[in-house]
Formats: C-alpha cells, structure tokens, sequence
C-alpha cells in the first residue's frame, strides 16, 4: 500500500511538472514570430532642464515597435510623445514596458519632454524590421 501511494505522489509530481513546462515558442511573443528578420533598437538621449528631446526617429519604411522607455531621475516625470501626441508618462527613474509593443507610425518623431529643471536620460528600446521588398513586376508575354 506504501509502495503504491509513492508511487502516485512520484506521477502526480511527474505530471505537474510536464504541464508547467512549456516550449520556447510558447514563451515569446507574436513580436517574435511577425519579425523575424527584426534588429534590436536603443536609442537615448540626455535632457538638461525642463525641454523636450528628440529621442529616434521612425524610418519612412518597414515597422518600428517599441517595447520600453526609461528615464533618469526628473521630478514629474517625463512625458513620451510620437509626433506630437503623447503616448505615456513615465514616473522619475522608472521604466515602462510595452507588452507585446507599440507600433509606432513610419516616418515620425519620438520625443522626451521633462517638466523640471533636472539633468536627466530618455532611453527607448523597440524592434525594428526592414521594409518590405517591393515586388518585381510580373513579364506578360508577347505574341
């Protein structure tokens, strides 16, 4: 009887164990999987007072994602805009994730504004992937 329920708790252990596991491609993102051919991206920029900085610029072709923003110590924060339009504010010395990412629009700036006096960073990181080939024109025939 011992002999049996040990050897239950050793399966059910087993079996436990199996399930919480998973592949590596389960674990990543659809980031991942839409490009694969993607370069990693940092950009970063120094901050002195309360003005706004250009941090990147998106290129006018392929997909830029962004997956994180981080900045040094500001009070209030510092604001993150793409074109002009804010897209998050990000708490003194703290950094925000994107999960799975922001697609940000082709051929536009992205800009870190603090509203203090500080010396202070703006960094980005995201994912980049080059522009589509464009297709070769298909020969028609001639007669």
């Amino acid at each position: 009887m011992k002999t049996a329920l040990l050897v239950g708790v050793i399966l059910g252990f087993l079996a436990t164990n199996a399930s919480a596991t998973s592949n590596l491609n389960l674990s990543k993102s659809n980031i991942n999987r839409e490009f694969p051919k993607g370069m990693f991206v940092t950009a970063s920029v120094d901050i002195s007072g309360a003005a706004s900085a250009v941090v990147y610029h998106t290129p006018p072709s392929g997909d830029f994602i962004l997956t994180q923003v981080c900045t040094g110590l500001v009070s209030g924060g510092t604001l993150v805009q793409v074109g002009g339009s804010g897209i998050a504010q990000v708490a003194s010395g703290q950094c925000q994730t994107f999960t799975p990412g922001m697609s940000l629009p082709a051929d536009q700036t992205v800009t870190c504004t603090t509203f203090a006096d500080a010396n202070t960073f703006c960094t980005i990181t995201g994912i980049l992937s080059p522009p589509k080939p464009i297709p070769a024109p298909t020969p028609t025939p001639r007669q």
